[in-house]
């Protein structure tokens, strides 16, 4: 048995690595060509050359760190070494509890809320704020924003990272905060990895509960949309509740209500069934 647990740590840890330098990859060859070619965008429309980089980089390295993932997981790799799941298996609507939605939205919105309210009222840096409503103001930045960058992501993250150690048969809670630890660590951004993180845990259970990424990809979009709807509608990146709550106290009082309704409605969803892969 230890033998046995040794090989599907080391296994878990091997897929991890593989699917950091699959995205590391993806990110930066995408990234460059996305910038390149913003650049002549912004040559032939006038528009602001920042922004067209900016919005095309993104755009291109979630587009082929997509295809990356496709390819390595499912054609270049042997299964001895690097776990291969099913994708289609968990694309299927079929397989979901769509009665417990509103509760997981209500769930997940209220976590965001408690997480938005702490990082405020822990004066945390949001370093790239300028740059977020550059891309809410360009329809490629836009659409990589609220579309291409959730798929990406939870294919990454939720498909690949979290699906691969919950199939090596690491505990659950392990495996959901490993991938939403480094889910938040790669948006860099200080408030990000903040909020990123803890999104990354209520994401973690949607996929862990219904073994689909469709739930975690559906609020993954929601979220992000409403993200930007706030920048273009008040000009600025900060959650719209920033002018009402302005001091600390109230802030962590926000922010504990918010739990208080978010964490009760995880535990009932927890306590379901888990859906069988079959």
């Amino acid at each position: 048995m230890k033998i046995n647990k040794q090989s599907k740590t080391y296994k878990s840890i091997l897929d991890i690595a593989c699917i950091l330098v699959i995205f590391g990859i993806g990110q930066l060859v995408g990234g460059i060509v996305g910038a390149l070619l913003g650049g002549l965008v912004s040559k032939m429309t006038g528009g602001s050359s920042y922004a067209w980089m900016t919005a095309l980089a993104l755009c291109f390295a979630s587009l082929v760190t997509i295809g990356l993932m496709i390819a390595v997981r499912y054609k270049l790799t042997s299964t001895k070494w690097l776990e291969k799941p099913h994708f289609i298996a968990e694309i299927n609507p079929g397989r979901l509890r769509w009665r417990l939605a509103p509760v997981m939205l209500i769930a997940t919105f209220a976590g965001a809320v408690s997480t938005g309210c702490l990082g405020q009222a822990l004066g945390v840096e949001d370093t790239l704020e300028d740059t977020m409503q550059g891309l809410a103001n360009n329809p490629v930045g836009v659409i990589t924003i609220v579309l291409i960058g959730p798929l990406s992501e939870e294919i990454i993250f939720r498909h690949g990272m979290l699906g691969g150690m919950l199939r090596r048969g690491v505990n659950p809670w392990i495996a959901i905060l490993v991938s939403s630890l480094l889910f938040g660590i790669i948006h860099w951004n200080p408030i990000q990895i903040l909020f990123a993180s803890a999104l990354g845990v209520m994401l973690g259970i949607l996929y862990t509960k219904s073994q689909s990424i469709i739930p975690s990809l559906l609020y993954h979009i929601i979220n992000n949309g409403f993200a930007v709807a706030v920048m273009l509608i008040t000009g600025k990146e900060q959650d719209p509740t920033a002018d009402i709550f302005e001091t600390p106290p109230v802030l962590y009082s926000a922010a504990v209500v918010a739990a208080a309704i978010c964490i009760p409605l995880f535990i009932y969803y927890w306590r379901k069934p888990t859906l069988n892969n079959n």
